[in-house]
């Protein structure tokens, strides 16, 4: 019975590490290089902490800045910015919305969603932003590591086409980039099968 049990374990421990392996290769793929066309209908950057002085962090000002260089290339027509209030006062989006306006470009080519708060609500919402501007496809902004799922979400949602970018990630320390692969892959496991499931991935 015992020998039994040491079995069924030793195959799940294998199972799990398999889908685990396979999770971080899905992430690996969409980081190794952007997926950028020649012309999208908007950028959808995905939100990211406001520090509690309301400037943001480094991960939403280089999303941010990555979007607005590729507006000035002309490769999409509107900037979406997504993200409720966290740490600071102000919504993410907002200050995302500051930094690309400051950067040059037109206030009436920035939609805001002030919302959201996770990942999928940031796709989610910025989904119905793209309804009302008859936005079908997107060029997905956020971290190497966590592009994979914005895609996910995005294509799940019905954006289509979906391309990907990213900013370099030299503002991160190596130790914690390592975390966030990781977690993230547990992050894909976790969302893949309830994104198939329900639309409540609140």
């Amino acid at each position: 019975m015992f020998r039994k049990i040491t079995k069924y374990l030793i195959y799940l421990i294998a199972i799990a590490g398999a889908l685990y392996i396979g999770a971080l290769v899905y992430i690996l793929s969409f980081s190794i290089k952007p997926n950028i066309p020649e012309h999208a209908d908007a950028i959808l950057v995905l939100g990211a902490k406001v520090n509690l002085d309301n400037s943001p962090s480094d991960p939403l000002y280089e999303r941010t800045n990555e979007a607005v260089k590729l507006y000035a290339q002309n490769k999409a027509d509107y900037i979406i910015t997504t993200g409720g209030v966290g740490l600071g006062s102000a919504p993410e989006a907002s200050i995302s919305a500051l930094v690309a306006e400051e950067k040059g470009v037109p206030k009436d080519k920035i939609l805001t969603d002030k919302n959201s708060h996770n990942t999928f609500q940031n796709v989610d919402e910025g989904k119905k932003i793209a309804n009302e501007y008859n936005i079908k496809s997107v060029i997905v902004i956020s971290d190497r590591y966590h592009v994979a799922r914005g895609v996910l979400f995005a294509r799940h949602l019905g954006f289509n086409p979906v391309y990907w970018d990213y900013p370099d990630f030299g503002y991160y320390k190596k130790e914690l980039l390592i975390q966030n692969y990781a977690r993230e892959a547990l992050a894909i496991l976790f969302y893949v099968p309830k994104i198939y499931l329900t639309k409540a991935l609140y």
